[in-house]
């Protein structure tokens, strides 16, 4: 697969600013008329100087220049308003398409980049945009319209006066645009940054117990002071680089007005230039610098927010889980099962290697095996074998290199993501409870499912005595990664969920490990009753929930050595008698 080309960085914002279009043109248009009412202060105000140097007092002219004057104030504040409502539109446009981008990735690119830094990029990377497009959209429409009335002004008042001051702004821009170059790496740096501190953060939090328990808080805390400490380096870096352009526009400024009070003041000295003119030449002079220093300050700002924008962009342009499937389907080795109305599932000819590079043995090696609808099979074998890895096939988390899976007669590469598991429930291995209350975990795969029905997947697995010395019931908080329940009570809920959603295929991998004997037999009972016409693939610790199996795979170096019942199996295979034999299937 080649490599991803990326739209430039710009283009992106642009099009998120479209997308505000309706707050984007009152803003725009209010722009405009401040430009237009702030050009008509020195006009004004020529006028009434003129007004009085032959003896008028101008106060009409006063008047209009004081209402003139609270105008350009009253316009500027609602424009504010509206740019900041258009940014922070922009911010959720960028955080949801963020989002839905981070929610479809593969399972392969959460195995790759850190938890933390992903969060990052929804938090913080998108805040960045915020004043960016406020001054960029206010630098770019009402101060382009200031710039060039102001610059039509001066031309028309003082040509010699003008082509000085252009030639200084001309030299501070080129300066500027060079700086913006650094502002906009250094920006790149911080973010990154601030994702490796946020990811240890949160691992530090979640692992909190574990760090306690292992005395390593200490170290802990020297890993994460040496982030933070790199995070404040960068930020250094960007403060140095970033630092340099706003006083361009202070330092443009007094090059201009020293400019302009030299010359002028000579000129009308010399009766080349009248002071009215000279007033209005100075004040158009600071009409122009504003726009200029808000320029100034944009471009560094917007140095910035490009280097967020592209740590957003590199997320959001990353293939999709269904596209990578698409991608990856492999031409059949075989026909379509033709069993389809009996085989529930089948696996031929399936070979598969977490690492991409081809450098590792392969997790599944040559794997066929066809399994009946309503089937219960064990999954057995040594830690390493290849158990979870089928498991991790059958739920698509991860496309096979080669090979076929078939699920209801149907080749798996064909189905979205989204069909592939419509019939599958899965119990993870480390069986986590999100953060949130029972009801909201338990009806995490079955949203419409009732309280009655709750209770009874509860009651399935003996879990209705929790619920029952809680004061409120389904709305108990389980805690952060379900930290309020115990590790047997997180595998049981996590069953519960499975069991809701009334699924045609159910996969438990090593579902019942951290149970003790007698709520392990519940569980197992319940799973037996729940999953009744369900094809059920269970891998397991314990001999007990693998005996009564229809059908056992034993699995070892990713090839499966053996198969069948639990009596045959003690007399074929010398693997599975010695796992039998200590009582534990690894």
């Amino acid at each position: 697969m080649g490599a991803i080309t990326r739209p430039r960085p710009a283009k992106v914002l642009w099009g998120l600013v479209r997308q505000q279009r309706g707050t984007l043109l009152p803003a725009a248009g209010l722009s405009v008329l401040g430009a237009v009412a702030a050009l008509a202060q020195p006009v004004v105000v020529n006028a009434i100087i003129t007004a009085v140097q032959h003896g008028d007092p101008g106060a009409a002219l006063a008047v209009g220049a004081c209402a003139l004057f609270l105008a350009v104030g009253v316009i500027m504040s609602v424009q504010q308003y509206l740019l900041q409502r258009m940014g922070e539109g922009v911010v959720l446009s960028a955080r949801r398409s963020l989002v839905s981008a981070l929610l479809r990735l593969p399972i392969a690119e959460f195995d790759r980049r850190r938890s933390g830094d992903l969060v990052s990029r929804v938090s913080s990377d998108t805040t960045v945009l915020r004043l960016a497009l406020a001054r960029g959209v206010l630098a770019g429409v009402g101060g382009t319209v200031t710039v060039i009335g102001a610059l039509g002004a001066l031309v028309y008042i003082d040509a010699l006066l003008f082509g000085l001051t252009v030639l200084v702004a001309l030299v501070f821009a080129a300066i500027t645009a060079v700086l913006a170059k650094g502002v906009r790496r250094a920006s790149q740096e911080v973010q990154a940054q601030v994702g490796v501190l946020t990811a240890a953060v949160d691992r530090a939090v979640r692992g909190i117990r574990t760090i306690r328990a292992g005395n390593s808080t200490d170290r802990q805390e020297e890993l994460l002071q040496r982030h933070a400490t790199a995070s404040w380096h960068a930020g250094l870096r960007l403060a140095r680089a970033s630092s340099v352009i706003e006083p361009m526009s202070v330092l443009t400024t007094q090059a201009m007005l020293i400019i302009v009070l030299g010359v002028g003041g000579y000129r009308v000295a010399a009766g080349q230039l009248a002071m009215p003119d000279l007033v209005s030449f100075l004040m158009f002079v600071f009409l122009l610098v504003a726009p200029l220093g808000q320029i100034f300050a944009a471009v560094g700002t917007l140095g910035s927010s490009l280097g967020a924008l592209d740590r957003i962009q590199e997320i959001r342009d990353l293939p999709s889980e269904d596209e990578v499937r698409r991608r990856a389907a492999v031409v059949p080795t075989a026909p379509a099962d033709g069993g389809g109305a009996r085989h529930a599932l089948s696996f031929h000819d399936v070979r598969f290697g977490y690492d991409t590079g081809g450098g590792g043995d392969p997790a599944l090696d040559g794997v066929s095996f066809d399994i009946e609808r309503g089937a219960r099979v064990a999954l057995v074998g040594p830690s390493g074998a290849g158990k979870s890895t089928a498991l991790n096939l059958v739920v698509g988390f991860y496309p096979p290199e080669s090979g076929t899976i078939t699920v209801g007669g149907v080749d798996a590469a064909t189905l979205t993501a989204a069909q592939l598991r419509a019939g599958v429930a899965y119990v993870e291995q480390d069986a986590p409870a999100l953060a949130g209350t029972l009801r909201e975990n338990l009806t995490l795969t079955a949203p419409g499912a009732t309280d009655v029905e709750c209770w009874e997947a509860l009651s399935a697995v003996n879990l209705t005595g929790l619920v029952q010395r809680s004061s409120r019931g389904l709305d108990s908080e389980v805690g952060e990664s379900g930290v309020a329940l115990s590790g047997g009570e997180r595998q049981r809920l996590a069953i519960a969920r499975a069991l809701l959603s009334r699924p045609e295929v159910l996969l438990l991998d090593e579902s019942t490990s951290n149970l003790d004997g007698h709520n392990e037999m519940l569980a197992r009972q319940a799973v037996q009753r729940a999953s009744a016409g369900c094809t059920l693939l269970v891998v397991a610790h314990r001999l007990s929930t693998v005996v009564d199996s229809d059908l056992i795979l034993v699995f070892d170096g990713g090839r499966i050595v053996a198969r069948g019942t639990h009596e045959g199996l003690l007399t074929r295979s010398g693997l599975y008698r010695e796992l039998a034999t200590h009582q534990l299937i690894a």
